[in-house]
C-alpha cells in the first residue's frame, strides 16, 4: 500500500509508506553513506563498533556480530541483555591483535544471509544484573495518579453520584451487586437499582492518554507504523466495504457519529477504531491496491492488524467502549487454526471481558446513559453474545457468556436508530439488515442450547434424552417458521443475506 499518510489526534501529516517486508532493512543494520531518508516505521540506528565477540556470546561458544555491527550484537539485542565487550587484561601484541581481528572477521564473514535466515537463533542465557533491579523510586506523576485514584473512591459516595447523568459511554463504572463498594454505596443511601456509575472527572479521560505516554512509547508507536494510514481515496473505500459487508455482522459502531467524525479532522474518529475498522475491511475489499501477487489481502490485514495491536497494547486508547469496538473487529485477523492469541475466539474473549467490566451484560434502561448510547450498549452485547457463540460452534470452542448473569433486553428494531439528541441519523437503518441481526441473535440461542444439551463435558457423562433433541428441534422449526420474508432465504430468489443467515441455520 503506498503512499500512506501518518495519523495522529492533533495533526495529520503525509508520510512514505513502508516497503515490502522483503525489501525492510534490518534494525541492526547501518545505513551507508549513500542511504536515503528511513521510510516511517523502520528504524535505523548508528551503533558503537566492537573488535571482539561481546563477553555472553564468548562465553556460549556462539558468533557474534557486534565487530560487524556494533553493540549491542544481534543476540543480546534479540533477548533484550546487556551486550558487554570484555577489556583484555594485557596489552596485547601487534600480531596477537591481527590474530583476534582476522578471527572476528572470519565469524562475521561466516554469517551469510542464507545461513542466518535458515539457523534458527539459540536461547540467550539469563543472568542476575543490578540492572535488573526495579526502581523504587516514586515520581510526582506516579504519586498524583495514586492520590486521584484514592479520591476516586470518595466521589462514589457523594448522594448525587448515582444519579448523575453519564456524558460519556465511554466512562463507565459498573459495580456489581457483590462488590465491596457497591455494597457501601447502596448501605448508605439505598440506592438498589444502580450498577452504572459515571466515572470521576478526576479520572483522566481518553483524550489525555496520548499525552501521557513517553517519547519511547511514541517512538515505538512511530517505527510499528501505528499512525499510518492509506491514501485517503483507499481509506474511503475500506470504511465503506467495512460498513456494507461486515457491520451488519457485527453492529458495534454509531455510522453518523463514526462518519462525521471522520470528516472532521478538527475531531477525528479513534486512532484504535479507525485501524480495526481498516482491518476489518481490508478482508471484503477488492481493491488491486490491497492484493498481493496471489490477490489475497492477507499481508494487508496483517499490517492494519499490527497497528491496530500497538496501539491497544499501548494502552493508547482508554474509552471503554472503543476498546471494545476494536477488540472484536480485531478478530477478523486470523494467521490459521495452530494460533491461539491472534484469532477470532482470542479476540472475542477479551472483547467480552472489557465489556463486562463496563458492565454491558446489565440492563441500562435505568441507567443515566443516554438513549442512542443505550441503543449502542445492547447491539454491542448482543454482537457478543452471538460471536461467543457462533465462534464456539465453528472452533469446538466452550462458551463464555452464561445467560443467568445478564439481563439485557433483547434487541429490537428500534435500537438501530442511531438519531442523537444533537443529530437526526444520516444513515437510517438497512430493514434488511436489521432482521438479519435480529434473526441471527436469536438463532444464536439457539445455539447455545444445542451446545450445552449436546456437546458440552457435561453432557457426555449423562444419558441422552430425548426431550432435549426434541426441545432443542422444536426450537430450530420455530425459529425458521417465524424468520421474516426479509431474511427468508428460497431458491429462486437468492439473496446475500438471507443465504449467510440460513448457512448458520
Amino acid at each position: 500500500m503506498s503512499g500512506e499518510h501518518s495519523f495522529m489526534a492533533s495533526s495529520v501529516a503525509t508520510a512514505a509508506a513502508p516497503p515490502p517486508l522483503a525489501a525492510q532493512p534490518s534494525i541492526g543494520t547501518p545505513p551507508s553513506a549513500s542511504s536515503q531518508s528511513v521510510p516511517p516505521g523502520h528504524p535505523s540506528f548508528r551503533r558503537q563498533r566492537a573488535s571482539r565477540a561481546c563477553e555472553t556470546c564468548h562465553a556460549r561458544k556462539v558468533r557474534c556480530d557486534a565487530a560487524s555491527l556494533g553493540i549491542p550484537c544481534t543476540n543480546c539485542t534479540a533477548f533484550g541483555i546487556e551486550c558487554r565487550i570484555p577489556q583484555p587484561k594485557r596489552k596485547k601484541t601487534q600480531t596477537a591483535r591481527a590474530k583476534d581481528a582476522d578471527s572476528d572477521r572470519g565469524d562475521s564473514d561466516d554469517r551469510s544471509p542464507a545461513s542466518t535466515s535458515v539457523e534458527p537463533r539459540e536461547k540467550s542465557a539469563v543472568y542476575n544484573s543490578q540492572d535488573g533491579t526495579p526502581s523504587t523510586t516514586v515520581s510526582p506523576e506516579y504519586a498524583a495518579q495514586q492520590a486521584t485514584h484514592n479520591g476516586t473512591y470518595v466521589q462514589f459516595m457523594k448522594p448525587k453520584f448515582a444519579r448523575a447523568p453519564i456524558k460519556e459511554a465511554g466512562r463507565v463504572a459498573y459495580l456489581g451487586e457483590s462488590s465491596n463498594l457497591s455494597l457501601l454505596v447502596h448501605d448508605r443511601y439505598g440506592t438498589t437499582d444502580v450498577v452504572h456509575y459515571p466515572l470521576p472527572e478526576n479520572v483522566r479521560g481518553a483524550k489525555a492518554r496520548v499525552n501521557e505516554m513517553d517519547n519511547m512509547e511514541i517512538e515505538i508507536l512511530h517505527q510499528r507504523g501505528a499512525f499510518l494510514l492509506p491514501p485517503r481515496a483507499l481509506c474511503d473505500e475500506l470504511v465503506e466495504a467495512f460498513f456494507r459487508w461486515v457491520a451488519p455482522v457485527v453492529p458495534v459502531i454509531n455510522r453518523s457519529r463514526f462518519m462525521r467524525q471522520y470528516r472532521d479532522p478538527k475531531n477525528p474518529p479513534s486512532l484504535l477504531l479507525l485501524q480495526a475498522i481498516l482491518l476489518a475491511g481490508s478482508r471484503v475489499c477488492t481493491n488491486a491496491q490491497l492484493m498481493d501477487s496471489s490477490g489475497s489481502t492477507t499481508p494487508a490485514a496483517m499490517t492494519f492488524y499490527k497497528r491496530a495491536k500497538a496501539l491497544y497494547d499501548a494502552n493508547f486508547e482508554d474509552d471503554r467502549v472503543t476498546i471494545v469496538q476494536a477488540l472484536i473487529l480485531m478478530g477478523w485477523y486470523w494467521e490459521g487454526p495452530e494460533d491461539v492469541t491472534k484469532n477470532v475466539f482470542y479476540w472475542t474473549r477479551v472483547a467480552i471481558v472489557v465489556a463486562q467490566g463496563s458492565g454491558m451484560h446489565r440492563s441500562v434502561e435505568g441507567s443515566q446513559l443516554t438513549r442512542s448510547d443505550k441503543r449502542l450498549w445492547k447491539r454491542i452485547w448482543w454482537t457478543l453474545y452471538s460471536r461467543d457463540r457462533s465462534v464456539a460452534v465453528a472452533l469446538g470452542r466452550p462458551v463464555a457468556i452464561d445467560p443467568e448473569d445478564s439481563d439485557v433486553e433483547m434487541v429490537s428494531e428500534d435500537d438501530f436508530i442511531d438519531d442523537e439528541t444533537d443529530h437526526a441519523a444520516e444513515y437510517p437503518p438497512d430493514p434488511i439488515h436489521v432482521q438479519f441481526f435480529i434473526n441471527y441473535v436469536k438463532l444464536s440461542e439457539i445455539m447455545g442450547l444445542v451446545l450445552s444439551q449436546q456437546y458440552s463435558v457435561a453432557s457426555k457423562h449423562r444419558r441422552a434424552n430425548a426431550i432435549d433433541l426434541t426441545h432443542s428441534d422444536m426450537a430450530l422449526a420455530d425459529w425458521l417458521q417465524h424468520c421474516p420474508p426479509e431474511v427468508q432465504w428460497e431458491r429462486n430468489r437468492h439473496h446475500f443475506w438471507a443465504a449467510l443467515l440460513h448457512s448458520n441455520y
